[in-house]
């Protein structure tokens, strides 16, 4: 069949122009998809590691099975996360921005690095719509990283036909907060509500858009939680009235709560009890971005630690939204929890080494299982339940460390998760090591659509670009394909020092690669060179078809 009417076909069959189709799955809906191996997934069970080409040098652009569609410049201004929404049949991109201070062309001012909204609906062609400023302040401190967006005609009590924002104002300050705005015309949001406020930290939070449910990553100086490193846990909100928001607990990792007596906590594998504590740090490294499948899965995963010290708690999603309203609860549940009630919702966890922490934890359900296809007399592979784990590097010099990578857990037996496979990009070639920016994982792709779920992983792997696996064999991975930008005029430099010699490349660095509903990929950059749009090609476009 030509390639070129393969893409035809898939495009089609992407194309999403109702809000309800667009809204069926996670965070949106419930709907996990069905994942069904194509014909020759059995024949990817045992092959030999594939060994992607090399790419060309740092300062240019390299792709393996991708094709550039179109690309955005986001101003100029550094991303985080970038989300895309089917908003009415209209393709929005909504990029979290890291802190920094860019003119908007649209308005002629100098403003905070915040949140970025830019219509995708026409690929090859994107249409900046509008800037929401993030606070004014140090570049660490300031921008909007992290977005969610939800359809008031999905939520409970949402106003139909509106569409709402969420995002973090601010990162590590002293009056952070989470906010909600009206985004039903893209070009004109508006300021609804801030949901919680005077917060020292905030980052990565969840949104299930058809029960409302908010889990927002935060933090305060007083709150009385103990993290380390990023003073940061959950607080759980009801959004489904997002002009009303409605707290209902707060929660983290056994060791943070209030009143924990750090000082003298054991670890809880060495001595179990009423004071003790769950990982490798006293007391716990915070959270950084939980993922719900809502009610239907009834499970909250949540990654500890980002870059050490990493933990990977799986919790009972019901008991935790509901175990502060049991008759036993304490009368500070919400704020206090005793070491019981942080127990409660928890299904299990898994403590990682101390070089390397959870920043991404992304649930891939009802995977077959090639090798075992045959197995069963009606023909009915086994299925596994997997947990896509990634460690953020955190240095702009790799060398002489722990690589910092991605795994595939094994969590059909919720009691004992157990790494099955890891994600891995050599650091030669492509001497990724002396670009002078970051080489290692960073962040795990979160979108849920079919084909892709189940099927192919991406990975951005910083300077070693948009990276993308073939699971259908998850004790197999094959890379099948990669995406290395090359730097551009907006490109901000990162500096290391390599071999006692101070030096600053003007590097891409691959923040986040993520999906839409149509297929379409989008790497996202830190460092200033906007988002490229992708599709795939080659041996990548068939492990999907």
């Amino acid at each position: 069949m030509p390639l070129l009417y393969v893409m035809l076909l898939l495009s089609v069959a992407f194309a999403t122009p109702s809000v309800l189709a667009a809204e069926a799955y996670p965070p949106d809906g419930p709907a996990i998809p069905a994942v069904k191996n194509s014909e020759d997934a059995a024949g990817a069970f045992g092959q030999g590691l594939k060994t992607p080409p090399p790419p060309k040098p740092w300062d240019q652009e390299s792709l393996w099975n991708m094709k550039v569609e179109g690309t955005a410049d986001n101003q100029g201004r550094p991303i985080y996360q970038p989300l895309i929404v089917n908003q009415d049949g209209r393709h929005i991109l909504y990029n979290g921005n890291l802190g920094g201070n860019v003119q908007n062309p649209l308005t002629g001012q100098v403003e905070a690095n915040g949140t970025s909204i830019i219509d995708v609906s026409d690929v090859a062609h994107p249409r900046f719509l509008f800037h929401i400023p993030g606070p004014p302040g140090p570049v660490a401190q300031a921008g909007a990283q992290m977005v969610r967006v939800c359809s008031g005609s999905v939520l409970p009590h949402g106003d139909k036909g509106k569409w709402y924002l969420l995002r973090a104002y601010g990162n590590v300050g002293t009056n952070e907060s989470h906010q909600l705005w009206d985004v039903t015309d893209p070009a004109k949001p508006a300021l609804l509500t801030t949901i919680v406020s005077g917060l020292s930290n905030t980052h990565k939070s969840w949104w299930e858009c058809d029960t409302g449910i908010a889990y927002l990553v935060a933090g305060s100086a007083s709150d009385g939680w103990h993290q380390s490193g990023s003073k940061q846990h959950l607080k759980i909100y009801d959004l489904s009235d997002p002009a009303h928001p409605v707290y209902i607990r707060d929660f983290g990792l056994v060791g943070q709560q209030p009143g924990a007596d750090i000082e003298h906590a054991q670890n809880c594998m060495n001595a179990p009890g009423a004071n003790c504590y769950e990982g490798n740090k006293n007391p716990p490294s915070g959270v950084h971005g939980p993922i719900s499948m809502g009610p239907a899965v009834n499970r909250v995963y949540m990654p500890y630690g980002v870059g050490a010290d990493g933990v990977i708690q799986i919790l009972d999603r019901e008991k935790l939204l509901n175990g502060c309203k049991l008759p036993t609860a304490s009368k500070d549940c919400a704020t206090s929890p005793t070491h019981e009630e942080m127990l409660y919702p928890q299904v299990s966890y898994i403590a990682m080494n101390r070089e390397n922490g959870g920043h991404s934890a992304m649930p891939i359900l009802g995977v077959p299982m090639p090798e075992q296809q045959a197995n069963y007399a009606d023909g009915t592979p086994q299925k596994k339940n997997l947990l896509i784990v990634s460690s953020e590097e955190t240095a702009n010099d790799c060398r002489n460390q722990q690589p910092h990578e991605a795994w595939i857990l094994d969590i059909t037996d919720e009691a004992a998760p157990w790494p099955i496979a890891t994600l891995n990009v050599p650091p030669m070639p492509g001497d990724f090591c002396n670009k002078g920016a970051r080489f290692g994982a960073h962040a795990v792709t979160e979108a849920i659509y079919p084909p892709y779920y189940g099927k192919i992983i991406g990975v951005s792997w910083f300077n070693g670009g948009a990276r993308i696996w073939d699971i259908r064999d998850p004790k197999n991975p094959q890379p099948i394909a990669y995406f290395i930008q090359a730097p551009g005029a907006n490109t901000i430099a990162s500096c290391a020092t390599i071999d006692g010699v101070a030096k600053c490349q003007n590097a891409a660095m691959n923040d986040y690669v993520e999906w839409d509903d149509r297929g379409y990929i989008y790497a996202a950059d830190r460092a200033g060179g906007g988002v490229t749009i992708l599709s795939l090609t080659g041996d990548a476009l068939k492990a999907v078809q």
